[in-house]
């Protein structure tokens, strides 16, 4: 089914040209050298710490989904890792819709409301990474951690910054925008003037009042800090994955002080994420180890070194296990990931939903809590 897809070679080459360009940079003795001598023993708490920060994305997305259904964390857990899982394995980010297909099929979520859930999850998430390269970026370039990329250096980050934090900030306006219009649905209504009147009209009008119901956690100020409350726990955890790896291929040799390291860490996590963010390569393989190492060799890592813990890192320590526990999960439940992929990929070429579309369980059984 994948071999079949523009999308999955496109991934592919992007992932491959990145890889491409990385592989360009090093020394490929020293490369094996820095995989041979890192310190593994912190690889086995960084992981548990990848799983924490999973689990706070599943609060959060109880969170969202609460005035809709109440969820127990133990239950949009394994979801979660499922959507993992598909993000890893699919092109352009189709885990997302793999991720809202399967809670509407476990929990009668409508999936067009799931979707709109994750879309604020990913909006959050980005403007969480820019804070923190906001926070970070600044202080390490005072303290002459960037000395030898000069002026430019700190002006093109600060474009960079900019578009992106615009980006992000304006599709935050147009879901909150979405999600008070729901009080009076004018604007969906506007929006369905525009559709042809055929029988797929009320389907239609069904899928995109769904989608602006998933968006009811925008629909006030406070609930905006409560989202950024919910994101930071998430990207803090992970962040100090990034620092527990760091160590084990000593990337603390050069960085003068555990601070630095930590705000080190900090402006990585924002930028290899945020690169990732894009639906370009799949599992984001490339573009994260590239730019991951060039933020470090920004900041003075040796950068064979640099590629080598950024190759580790997202291979080893992000990407593998997240896509074992989710497999596992899987075949626990006698699921099969093809036969979501297959549905997902059947309603986002059609544009219309899946099964499970139409009403909401508030109710959970007792042995799912």
């Amino acid at each position: 089914m994948f071999l079949r897809d523009w999308r999955f070679w496109l991934g592919t080459a992007i992932s491959i040209l990145f890889l491409g360009i990385l592989g360009y940079q090093v020394d490929l003795g020293k490369f094996r050298q820095s995989l041979q001598q890192a310190n593994y023993w912190y690889v086995f708490p960084a992981i548990v710490l990848y799983f924490i920060a999973v689990y706070f994305r599943s609060v959060r997305w109880r969170y969202l989904l609460s005035p809709i259904a109440f969820l127990p964390v133990a239950r949009l857990y394994p979801v979660v890792l499922t959507g993992y899982l598909a993000n890893n394995i699919l092109p352009v980010r189709l885990g997302e819709i793999v991720r809202s297909y399967y809670l509407s099929r476990r929990d009668n979520v409508p999936a067009s409301t799931a979707l709109a859930s994750v879309a604020v999850e990913r909006i959050y998430d980005g403007l969480t990474l820019v804070l923190f390269a906001m926070i970070a970026a600044p202080v390490l370039l005072m303290l002459g951690q960037f000395s030898g990329y000069g002026s430019e250096f700190g002006a093109n980050q600060m474009l960079v910054a900019s578009t992106i934090t615009g980006i992000f900030v304006a599709g935050l306006v147009v879901l909150t925008v979405l999600a008070k219009s729901s009080a009076d649905g004018t604007l969906v209504e506007w929006f369905l003037q525009m559709v042809p009147q055929t029988r797929g009209r009320n389907q239609i009008r069904s899928l995109v009042h769904g989608f602006i119901q998933g968006l009811a956690a925008l629909n006030e100020p406070g609930k905006h800090l409560a989202l950024l409350a919910f994101s930071l726990p998430v990207w803090l955890v992970e962040g100090s994955m990034y620092v527990l790896v760091g160590y084990s291929f000593g990337l603390d040799e050069f960085f003068p002080s555990l601070w630095v390291i930590l705000l080190a860490a900090l402006l990585l996590t924002a930028t290899s994420n945020l690169v990732t963010s894009l639906p370009s390569a799949i599992g984001g393989i490339g573009p994260f180890e590239l730019v991951a190492q060039q933020t470090l060799v920004a900041m003075g890592v040796d950068a064979t070194v640099a590629a080598a813990y950024s190759l580790f890192l997202h291979i080893g320590a992000l990407w593998l296990p997240v896509n074992l526990a989710g497999l596992a999960h899987l075949l626990a439940s006698n699921v099969s990931m093809k036969q979501l992929t297959a549905a997902t990929t059947a309603s986002s070429d059609t544009g219309i939903a899946p099964a499970g579309e139409v009403s909401v369980n508030t109710s959970v059984r007792a042995e799912d809590t």
